[in-house]
């Protein structure tokens, strides 16, 4: 009977058939879980733990970032400004240099690196290395440096490495060193199969690092190179000073300029004094020839009284007077020109006086002659004046020599004006030197103090942590994405196995493929499965059975 056109279409596929599917080859499904099931679990069980201990630090603004050595500024200098950034980036570079990663590997040893010991023994916690421990890392750092440059040459030719080299490969491989973005701190981190090993390899390391921030950042020697320059320019300028002291105590000089004002000024009196003198002198000359003149012209007596009767008093006075104009004719000569309204007037009276005792009777009978008032107290006048110019003689001779001394000791000080002036000029060179070295000797020393002290700009914002849970393996993650691969391929590959299998299987696939409707199914019995006298169950093809078959 052919097949009806309008018989109802089977659905292409449902969870029914999937299901089908999955059942019929789940012997496939389970064999492919297993065997990607159990390798996970054993290799995340087995797998060794790695332990991941981190610290971080803080780069501060410290002297290292405002300030230059005392070596680099001996002289002129200019300011250069340097970024934050690329102070971060250099004190990076410190961090991941092979030096410092050769000193952790010396100081911890290699075995522990290389798991040759179980665990790092001890106290893992660095503390700052000593000097022996520095000269043993000093000395080993050529050959080390030689071995890491020889250790891609090494791997290349197949030649193997020595435990120390493959120690500091495994540390650099296993070491993380960066800065978090906009911040100045630096974060450390190291992985390790040990927790003790992880958290001692990053507290080594920033034990050395402090040390090697310290010694890049100081120059090695500047404070003994300070002291002993110091030393020296300070004895040179005692040697300057010494000499300077010689010279003026040699010249009587305290201070040169002082000296030479006092010197100036007293030349300039003396000068003063001697025009003064030699004008004194010349009007003193001038008085005694006056004075010599009027003596010649003067009698030495003079007829003092005649008495014819009774004496003329009056005419006695008026001569007295006459001579005392004559004598006072002679002293304005001395001073004033014959032209001068002073000698001029003089003279007229003079000249009055004699009209009057020209009238007056010269006659007596009684004459009393003494010696001339008038020329003795001319003579007087003479021989103090004489006197007077004797004693100017000698001012001017004195002073004369004062000023003669006065310029010897002006041609000195000219003279040992430029000796002098040099050891000055080398006093005070040698001054601002001794001065500029003292404050670098001071700078040089707080900065060798600060070093003994292991002082500087760097901080530690956390100290290496001690690790209590692994970072790999992470179980749960690795056996949750076993199980999904697992169940994942499991389904792919029984969807796999039944789109290669074109045999028809149920009745289904029958009307499905070929389009014809199924009349009986002929299942697939095995040895005991069928009991001829059991009841059919209604609806059932010819034989009585809706089994599942498998290949026709």
């Amino acid at each position: 009977m052919p097949y009806s056109s309008n018989t109802e279409k089977i659905p292409e596929k449902t969870i029914r058939d999937i299901c089908y599917i999955l059942f019929r080859h789940q012997g496939k499904f389970l064999l492919f879980f297993l065997i990607v099931m159990v390798p996970v679990a054993l290799w995340t069980f087995i797998t060794p733990e790695i332990y991941q201990s981190n610290a971080k630090i803080l780069v501060r603004l410290g002297r290292e970032s405002v300030t230059l050595d005392p070596t680099a500024t001996t002289g002129p200098f200019i300011s250069i400004s340097q970024s934050r950034e690329n102070e971060i980036k250099s004190e990076l570079e410190i961090l991941k240099s092979q030096e410092l990663v050769e000193s952790v590997v010396d100081t911890l040893g290699p075995s522990v690196f290389l798991r040759k010991d179980e665990t790092i023994k001890g106290n893992t916690k660095a503390s700052h290395p000593s000097n022996e421990m520095k000269g043993e890392v000093s000395t080993k750092t050529h050959s080390a440096s030689m071995s890491v440059i020889g250790l891609f040459g090494d791997l290349r030719f197949g030649k193997r490495l020595s435990d120390r080299d493959q120690a500091i490969l495994e540390v650099s491989k296993n070491l993380e060193i960066e800065a978090l973005k906009n911040s100045n701190i630096i974060s450390i981190s190291f992985k390790a199969k040990d927790r003790k090993l992880a958290q001692g390899t990053v507290e080594t390391l920033i034990a050395f690092y402090l040390d090697k921030h310290i010694n890049v950042h100081r120059t090695a020697g500047s404070y003994e190179f300070f002291t002993e320059q110091t030393d020296q320019f300070k004895n040179t300028l005692f040697q300057a000073e010494d000499n300077l002291r010689e010279l003026k105590n040699k010249a009587g000089i305290a201070s040169l300029e002082e000296q030479r004002r006092v010197l100036l000024k007293r030349l300039g009196d003396l000068q003063q004094e001697v025009e003064g003198t030699e004008a004194a002198l010349v009007a003193s000359k001038a008085k005694v020839e006056a004075m010599e003149k009027t003596l010649k012209n003067l009698p030495e007596t003079l007829v003092v009284q005649e008495t014819s009767g009774y004496p003329n008093q009056g005419a006695d006075l008026m001569r007295d007077r006459l001579y005392s104009l004559q004598i006072k004719e002679q002293d304005l000569l001395s001073k004033f020109t014959e032209e001068s309204k002073p000698v001029q007037e003089i003279r007229r009276q003079i000249s009055e006086a004699q009209a009057l005792l020209s009238q007056e009777e010269r006659t007596r009978t009684q004459v009393t002659k003494g010696l001339n008032e008038a020329y003795k107290q001319t003579q007087l006048a003479l021989l103090g004046e004489r006197a007077t110019v004797s004693s100017l003689q000698s001012k001017l001779q004195e002073q004369q020599i004062q000023l003669k001394g006065a310029r010897s000791e002006i041609k000195t000080i000219n003279n040992n004006d430029t000796q002098l002036g040099q050891v000055e000029r080398e006093m005070a060179i040698q001054e601002v030197n001794y001065r500029k070295y003292i404050e670098k000797l001071e700078q040089a020393r707080i900065d060798h103090a600060l070093e003994i002290g292991k002082i500087s700009n760097i901080s530690i914002v956390q100290p290496a942590t001690y690790p209590t849970k692994s970072i790999w393996p992470i179980k749960n993650l690795i056996l949750g994405l076993g199980f999904l691969l697992g169940i994942m391929g499991g389904v792919g590959l029984a969807f796999f196995f039944e789109f290669i299998d074109h045999s028809l299987k149920r009745p289904e696939d029958v009307e499905r493929r070929l389009e014809l409707p199924t009349l009986a199914t002929i299942p697939h019995l095995r040895n005991g499965d069928v009991n001829p006298s059991a009841p059919r169950p209604e609806g059932q093809g010819l034989l009585g059975a809706n089994e599942e078959r498998e290949d026709r």
